[in-house]
């Protein structure tokens, strides 16, 4: 698209051009028309034309003055000037300003589609190299960016010694930053998920202009490095980062966010352990409330506790509601289990294995329900690894809550609903106790797979169906040899579902230790 403003103090030929022009190409569009200069000057920033088609002799502001006041406000916009035979002097004074394109009145329309066709050529090639420089000017930008994250990243992480000989080959833009040759401090700033963590960092690369440096590190970790000229002033600005951090964040905050804030330090070698100071000052703001805070050196980090405080939160009401898949009593000693938590406060490594510890003792304790942990699990996470990554301690009693209470209340209701089953099952057995009985068709009897059938009826009944079968036959049995002394032992034992007299007393015998007939005589 071609944005073309005329400016021409005859109306005759103004008009003539608009109509012209705008026949031309569809790509051609006149955005302004204007009798003289100072008009047309009044539009210039709201117009922004591509091209300007311009008279030289016009009141108020001539062409010449249009020019020059264009030259300065908008250097990239082509002109087109229109000028008679006896006004070359005019012209050539309008070529110092760089104006290249002119048409002698009156306009010939062959000439100008091809003075506006060279025009709008040449500014597209202007436009795509323009482009192409400010892509390779990003690039370059973009590839010193990642050099120096690359190197802080090393240099917090410890690895210094490896990132001094990476750098060996940078120039001095990528050299040590400069942050750690006077004091400086570390924020390290945990989020409460990636779009948050993206946000902390595009922030904290706003800050470069005031020497602050910013690093993404692992999980949802953002560094800020802020130096300060002088020692005892570097509290002062480390503070008015993270509350700076906060207030630019807080009305479009992507998530939530807290910040740990290290002494001072100095020297690039001492970057590990201001960034490690930071992080579990960060991680000690999993006790805070509030959506953005932040953990100073002063309050210092989470001291560890005694492992005995964790064995007793779980003794007592927790085990006991787990015994009795009791979900709602599973809650409410959660619930008073993470006010202990608070209130003793353990560092968050310490508290990451302890919900690990709490999950592997529920499926120790409760049957099943690993399957049911598996299933409100995130794919690719594992059970107890699920426990791990949570934002405060609000948000970790949520999930534990949500994981327990579901889980208990699924297992439940599968248990009741497996009960009807295993009960309609012994119903049936009962009726045909003395009858070969067979799994699958008992299992169509109940809906259910013959395989899933044994499985639950030895789940809820602690023994196979056979061996129900058969401890029901023996009872029956044996109740027939004391009450029906009319009927012949091998006349029980038909009764019973054992033709074979011979077969039957082996089982009896077996079963009860003792023949059925000695049984009789007892």
């Amino acid at each position: 698209m071609l944005s073309i403003m005329i400016i021409d103090d005859e109306d005759l030929i103004r008009r003539g051009l608009e109509k012209i022009v705008s026949k031309l190409s569809e790509e051609y569009v006149v955005v302004g028309s204007f009798s003289n200069g100072f008009e047309a000057s009044q539009e210039l920033n709201r117009l922004t034309p591509d091209v300007v088609i311009t008279d030289i002799k016009m009141p108020y502001m001539d062409g010449l003055q249009f020019i020059e006041e264009l030259r300065h406000r908008l250097p990239d916009t082509r002109c087109l000037i229109l000028s008679g035979y006896n006004d070359f002097d005019y012209a050539r004074t309008a070529m110092q300003y760089g104006v290249k394109d002119y048409l002698i009145k009156p306009v010939d329309k062959e000439e100008l589609i091809a003075n506006l066709s060279q025009i709008h050529e040449d500014l597209k090639a202007a436009k795509q190299e323009k482009e192409k420089e400010q892509l390779l000017s990003k690039k370059a930008q973009m590839s010193d960016l990642l050099l120096r994250e690359q190197l802080l990243r090393k240099l917090l992480g410890g690895e210094g010694r490896e990132a001094k000989e990476g750098n060996a080959g940078m120039s001095a833009e990528g050299a040590t930053p400069a942050a750690f040759e006077q004091s400086y401090a570390v924020l390290t700033v945990r989020a409460s998920n990636q779009a948050m963590k993206e946000q902390i960092l595009d922030w904290g690369r706003t800050m470069a202009s005031q020497g602050i440096d910013s690093v993404a590190m692992e999980a949802q970790i953002v560094a800020l490095i802020v130096p300060s000229e002088k020692e005892e002033e570097l509290g002062k600005r480390a503070h008015g980062t993270a509350l700076r951090l906060m207030n630019d964040l807080q009305f479009a905050a992507k998530g939530k966010f807290v910040a740990g804030i290290s002494g001072g330090y100095i020297g690039s070698g001492t970057a590990a352990s201001a960034y490690q100071e930071a992080l579990a000052l960060s991680y000690a703001g999993i006790y805070k409330r509030e959506a953005f805070g932040f953990v100073t050196a002063k309050e210092g980090a989470n001291v560890s506790v005694e492992p005995a405080f964790f064995t007793a939160l779980m003794e007592g009401d927790f085990t006991h509601a787990l015994e009795r898949l009791d979900a709602e009593g599973i809650g409410a000693a959660v619930q008073r289990m993470f006010v202990e938590i608070e209130r003793v406060r353990p560092p968050y490594a310490e508290l990451v294995q302890f919900m690990a510890n709490l999950l592997y003792t529920a499926v120790q304790k409760v049957d099943g329900l690993l399957d049911e942990l598996v299933k409100l699990t995130p794919p690719g996470v594992g059970v107890y690894q699920s426990v791990a990554d949570f934002f405060n301690l609000t948000e970790l009693k949520e999930r534990i809550l949500h994981l327990l209470e579901l889980s208990l209340y699924r297992l439940a209701s599968l248990r009741k609903e497996g009960n009807r089953v295993i009960e309609t099952v012994k119903q049936l057995i009962q009726q045909d106790y003395d009858k070969d009985l067979e799994l699958t068709e008992l299992s169509e009897k109940v809906f259910l797979n013959p395989s899933y059938l044994s499985t639950l009826f030895k789940q809820e009944m602690g023994q196979t169906i056979t061996q129900y079968v058969l401890q029901l036959r023996m009872m029956k049995a044996k109740e027939l040899l004391k009450k029906r002394l009319d009927l012949k032992v091998y006349e029980v034992g038909e009764q019973v579902g054992y033709p074979d007299s011979i077969y039957f007393n082996k089982v009896f015998k077996k079963m009860v230790g003792i023949t059925p007939k000695e049984y009789r005589n007892l």
